[in-house]
């Protein structure tokens, strides 16, 4: 049975990524702060729930072998490959070899830099076999999330102490402690007794989870400005705090008494990863066309793009053969 709740997260988190790439340039200049840096920095948590949600559906299967690993797998390739070749052609690169920017684009280079997600999947999917086999109690989850945990923290002291992002260092692709992470989160929180899981989950901590979610970005505003010295949101990944907002909202999410029983929510959800994938080429073709900016422009691009968005992918979703490629 379709778990609604699970398509409004994928949603929220959808737009969440849509507002990462939308909203730095009204504050990436000056530094200040403004409602487009809380804004950016309220996207932080899309990423993490984009893993959860997938976490959840995949290590709750009765058995993950590898045939349907394989066809997992062959669905991103696809993807990847056929969205990297439309603009291969479109760009005219002849001279440069596409296979090197489909590769690329997994590890955050190339024509589309958020592609390193697919890359990071492509990594644990492959691995998903092993840890089904792995994960056989509850307390198996538990020794490899404190292990996870205590890499994330690591890291995260060594931004603190070293006044720089570490994780810079490594693509975001291969910061595999971090999403392995919030997969096997989501895979857990799918384990437990729906049941006791609500009785849990009280109305005072789904409450403290949300006022926690929308007081953050202040935080994270002041941690990136003077003490990594680095804006970028990718870098709190491993703050124990994004973890446990996440977790949190999670959380709440699933745990709703009433199951979200709405149509258009299961197929807004169904356009999510189709607005990911192109939303970065609505952004820069938007730029092109429109030149000139007023008063508010920054707070109502991201709503231009998201719209813009999510309508492109209702239509290409309507033709045959290409909603294989706007739809994993």
């Amino acid at each position: 049975m379709r778990n609604s709740n699970l398509d409004l997260l994928k949603v929220i988190a959808c737009i969440g990524v849509v507002l990462l790439h939308t909203t730095m340039p009204g504050f990436k200049e000056t530094g200040a702060w403004n409602i487009s840096a809380y804004l950016y920095y309220l996207g932080t948590y899309s990423i993490p729930l984009f893993f959860m949600v997938n976490g959840f559906l995949l290590l709750n299967r009765k058995t993950i072998d590898f045939s349907y690993i394989l066809k997992k797998v062959k669905g991103i390739l696809l993807t990847v490959a056929v969205w990297n070749l439309i603009i291969w052609i479109c760009r005219r690169d002849f001279s440069i070899n596409p296979i090197k920017k489909v590769i690329g684009s997994l590890v955050q280079k190339g024509y589309f830099f958020q592609f390193w997600f697919f890359g990071a999947l492509l990594i644990i999917y492959v691995t998903l076999p092993y840890i089904k086999k792995y994960l056989v109690n509850q307390k198996r989850y538990i020794i490899i999330l404190l292990f996870l945990t205590s890499i994330g923290l690591l890291f995260e002291l060594a931004n603190i102490l070293g006044q720089r992002t570490f994780q810079s260092y490594i693509p975001q692709t291969f910061r595999l402690w971090t999403w392995y992470f919030y997969y096997l989160v989501g895979g857990y929180i799918g384990s437990l007794d729906y049941a006791r899981l609500t009785l849990f989950i009280k109305s005072w901590g789904k409450y403290l989870s949300y006022l926690l979610l929308f007081l953050s970005p202040c935080y994270l505003y002041l941690m990136a400005s003077f003490v990594h010295h680095n804006l970028f949101a990718e870098y709190f990944y491993d703050s124990l705090l994004v973890k446990v907002i996440s977790i949190g909202v999670f959380l709440s999410f699933i745990t709703q008494e009433k199951e979200l029983n709405n149509k258009m929510i299961t197929q807004i959800s169904s356009l999510t990863m189709g607005v990911f994938i192109i939303h970065t080429y609505v952004i820069k073709l938007w730029e092109k066309l429109v030149t000139t900016s007023f008063i508010g422009y920054s707070l109502l691009f991201p709503l231009i793009i998201l719209i813009v968005s999510f309508t492109l992918t209702g239509i290409l979703m309507r033709i045959p053969y290409v909603k294989r490629i706007v739809k994993l």
